[in-house]
This record gives structure tokens, C-alpha cells and sequence, in this order.
């Protein structure tokens, strides 16, 4: 259960990452924008596939089983884990800041980037999901995978959880689209703005928790 339940957290974290959301609510702003949004959901479910794959054969391998390999695992969580804290730390402290030259685009240049968006192809809507995955967040949920030496059953439930965790926010904001188009498009607008002033703040906050539990995680797998 320790596995599945903090699969489950760190795909919670990832849900709320600010950029995935911004971007997403902008590839539903696209002219097809139905089927970029499934191409973006493809893009997004065949990064984290090859991802857990990847976990799942270094847990299973005999190297990752051994004391060194124990040790290298635990010690890239600490690395990690620390990363990201100084990262959060650091957004965290200039997340009142206001852009002094005001011919700089607000909402994160959101309407720059949604006039690049506006021919986008499902093919490259997945490329979109494939880049806006939180990869660090990806990668922590990966190393938990490879240091609990998780196969099988467990594993598979695991991921599944993670998936479906990690694309909540984003799968809700699908299907509310999908059903109503017209309002939908209001009041994402609306939410996209809110996310965007917010977005530093719940950045920083998701990265110390995810940081400071995969901190922990790592010293005690050294100890």
C-alpha cells in the first residue's frame, strides 16, 4: 500500500501543475480543438507508459536489487528530492514579483503562444502533451517505483492510480468542454487567468512537497 499510496499523491501534485493546465485550456481554445485535446491526453498517457516501463525494468533487474544499486536510487531521490526544494524555495520567494517592463505579455505570453497554436495538428498537440508533462514530478514517481523493487499486480494498479490522478484536472476540464463548448470556453478563460496569477505559489508549494518527500524518502532508504 506504501507504493499505491504515494503513487497516488505525487499524481495528485502533478495534476495541479499550473504550465500543464494553462497549456491544456489553450489546446481547447485550438480550432479542432476536441481531438487535439484527445491527441494531447495520447501524448501525456505514452510519456508516462514509457516512463513506468522504464521503472519496472530497473526494478526488476538484479542491479537494482543490489546494495549499490539501493544506495544509487536512494541517493538520486536525495539529489532530486533537493533540487527541487532550492527550486521551489526560489519561486517560492518571487512569486510577488511584478514584471518592471511592461511591454513583456502577461499570462505568461499566453496569447503569443495561442497564436502558434491555432493550426496545431493532433500529432502535434501529443508532442504538446509529451513536453508539458511534469517531469519532475514523472521522474519522482519513477524512483519510487525502482526503490521499492514493486513488480506485477501492484505495479500495474499503481500506475493506473498515478494516470488517473495525474490527468484529473485536465480530464475534467475535457469533458466539462466537451459538454457544454460554448460556456466552457468563458469560464476556462476566466480560470486561465486565475491559474496564471496563482500559478507561481501552487508551483512552489507542489515542488517543496513533492521535494521534501522524496527527500525523506531517500535518506531513509540510505539509512
Amino acid at each position: 500500500m506504501g507504493l499505491i499510496l504515494s503513487l497516488v499523491f505525487l499524481g495528485l501534485l502533478a495534476s495541479l501543475s499550473p504550465a500543464t493546465i494553462v497549456v491544456f485550456m489553450l489546446v481547447l481554445g485550438t480550432t479542432r480543438a476536441r481531438v487535439n485535446a484527445v491527441g494531447f491526453l495520447f501524448g501525456w498517457g505514452l510519456s508516462l507508459t514509457i516512463v513506468f516501463l522504464g521503472s519496472y525494468a530497473m526494478a526488476a533487474s538484479d542491479a537494482s536489487q543490489s546494495d549499490g544499486g539501493r544506495t544509487s536510487v536512494a541517493v538520486l531521490q536525495v539529489l532530486l528530492g533537493s533540487a527541487m526544494l532550492v527550486v521551489a524555495v526560489r519561486v517560492w520567494r518571487r512569486r510577488g514579483e511584478t514584471n518592471p517592463r511592461p511591454t513583456v505579455p502577461s499570462r505568461w505570453g499566453a496569447d503569443r503562444i495561442m497564436g502558434h497554436m491555432q493550426g496545431l495538428t493532433p500529432v502535434g498537440a501529443a508532442v504538446v502533451g509529451i513536453l508539458k508533462q511534469p517531469w519532475a514530478i514523472t521522474m519522482a514517481a519513477a524512483l519510487v517505483v525502482v526503490h521499492h523493487h514493486a513488480t506485477g499486480l501492484l505495479v500495474a494498479i499503481a500506475f493506473a492510480l498515478f494516470t488517473v490522478a495525474s490527468t484529473a484536472t485536465v480530464g475534467l476540464m475535457f469533458l466539462y468542454y466537451s459538454r457544454y463548448p460554448g460556456e466552457a470556453q468563458t469560464q476556462l478563460a476566466i480560470l486561465r487567468d486565475r491559474v496564471v496569477a496563482a500559478g507561481p505559489a501552487v508551483a512552489a508549494v507542489a515542488g517543496m512537497l513533492v521535494g521534501g518527500f522524496l527527500l525523506v524518502d531517500g535518506l531513509l532508504g540510505l539509512t
